[in-house]
C-alpha cells in the first residue's frame, strides 16, 4: 500500500488536454488565475505561484536576508530538508527545535532554547500531516513567521509567510509546483521579479534590477492546479472518512476542522513492524540526526527521539482500508 497516490479526474484531463492543444504551456494567462483563485484556501492578499515549494521557501529566506541580514531560524527536526536547506543556504542561523506529543511545533521547548541575539527570530513550524493550526502555538512576539504548509493547503495558523505545495501527491497536485502567500507588498514584488530570472519589464525589453531564478509556476501546472479546487472539498471529506476508519484500528493523532488530511499518524510501540507489513514509509527522518545537519555539533531533542521509532503514517487517498 503507497503513503501516497495523485487524483485526477478525467474530467480535469480534458481541461488539461484544451491547454496542450494550445500550446500555451510556459508562464501563461492560468497563472494569475490559479493564484488569485488560491487567496480563499491562504486567506492572504498576494499569492505568488512557484514550480515547488523549495523554490518558494528559498526565495523567502532570500528575502529575509536581504530585509534582515542573518536571521535566528527556529524549526522541527521533522519536516522535509529543502526549506531547513535553504534557510542554511541564504546563511541563516537554523536552530532545530523539539516537538510536543502531537509532533508539531513545541513554543515551550522554543523559548527554553531560545538565544540572547541581536538577530531576527523567525519561526517557521511544521503543519504536519495537513493540520491548519498548531495548539499551545505562543510566541515572544518579536518573531517573523514562516509556516511550511506543504501538507495543508487552508492553514488558519497566524503566519507573515506560508508557503504550499503542489507536488503530485498533495492534495491540491499539480505535476509540480508552489505557492508563497503573505499580505506583504513589498515582498510580493520582490517575489515576483525573482521567480522570473530578477526581470523588470522596460520600454523595449526587460532590465535585470535584483538577484533571481526560473522559479517561475507554468500555464500548464496552473491549469492542472485549477481543475483541483473545486474538488478540494469533497477530497478533503474522502480523506476525512478514511482517516476515521484508520481510527477505529490505531491511536490517531488528531486534526482540526480546517486540515487537509494528507496523511493519518499514529504513535505505537510496533510502528517499525506495522510499516514493514502495511508497506508505507515514515515522515520524515530526523534532520538533526542525519548527516549533513548534525555532523558538526550534538543536538538533543529528546521528545521527537523518543516518538520517533513510534511513527506509523498512514494513507488517506483510498476509498477503503
Amino acid at each position: 500500500m503507497k503513503l501516497f497516490e495523485s487524483q485526477i479526474s478525467s474530467a480535469d484531463i480534458e481541461k488539461i488536454d484544451e491547454v496542450l492543444r494550445t500550446g500555451q504551456l510556459g508562464f501563461g494567462a492560468n497563472v494569475p488565475k490559479f493564484e488569485n483563485k488560491y487567496s480563499s484556501f491562504s486567506q492572504k492578499k498576494y499569492n505568488v505561484a512557484t514550480n515547488s515549494a523549495s523554490a518558494a521557501a528559498f526565495m523567502i529566506f532570500a528575502y529575509l536576508y536581504e530585509q534582515h541580514g542573518i536571521c535566528d531560524v527556529y524549526t522541527t527536526s521533522l519536516g522535509f530538508t529543502s526549506p531547513a536547506w535553504c534557510a542554511r543556504h541564504h546563511g541563516h542561523n537554523l536552530i532545530f527545535v523539539d516537538v510536543q506529543n502531537d509532533l508539531q511545533f513545541s513554543s515551550a521547548h522554543y523559548k527554553n532554547i531560545r538565544q540572547v541575539s541581536t538577530n531576527q527570530v523567525v519561526i517557521m513550524p511544521v503543519l504536519y500531516g495537513g493540520v491548519s493550526t498548531i495548539e499551545n502555538f505562543e510566541l515572544v512576539g518579536d518573531e517573523i513567521v514562516v509556516v511550511d504548509s506543504a501538507h495543508c493547503a487552508t492553514p488558519t495558523i497566524a503566519a507573515d509567510y506560508l508557503f504550499f505545495s503542489f507536488h503530485p501527491y498533495k492534495p491540491i497536485c499539480t505535476s509540480d509546483g508552489g505557492m508563497i502567500s503573505t499580505n506583504c507588498e513589498e515582498s510580493d514584488a520582490y517575489f515576483r521579479s525573482y521567480r522570473n530570472f530578477g526581470r523588470t519589464p522596460t520600454d523595449t525589453a526587460y532590465d535585470i534590477s535584483q538577484q533571481g531564478f526560473k522559479f517561475y509556476m507554468n500555464n500548464l501546472n496552473a491549469t492542472i492546479g485549477l481543475t483541483q479546487l473545486p474538488h478540494y472539498q469533497s477530497q478533503v471529506a474522502s480523506r476525512k472518512a478514511v482517516y476515521e476508519e484508520w481510527a477505529k484500528i490505531y491511536p490517531l493523532l488528531s486534526h482540526d476542522d480546517n486540515s487537509s488530511y494528507y496523511f493519518a499518524t499514529a504513535l505505537v510501540d510496533n510502528a517499525n513492524e506495522l510499516l514493514n507489513t502495511i508497506g508505507v514509509s515514515r515522515h520524515y527522518p530526523m534532520l538533526h540526526q542525519t548527516t549533513y545537519y548534525g555532523r558538526s555539533r550534538k543536538i538533543s531533542l529528546p521528545r521527537l527521539e523518543g516518538l520517533h521509532s513510534k511513527i506509523l503514517n498512514l494513507p488517506l487517498y483510498k476509498e477503503k482500508i
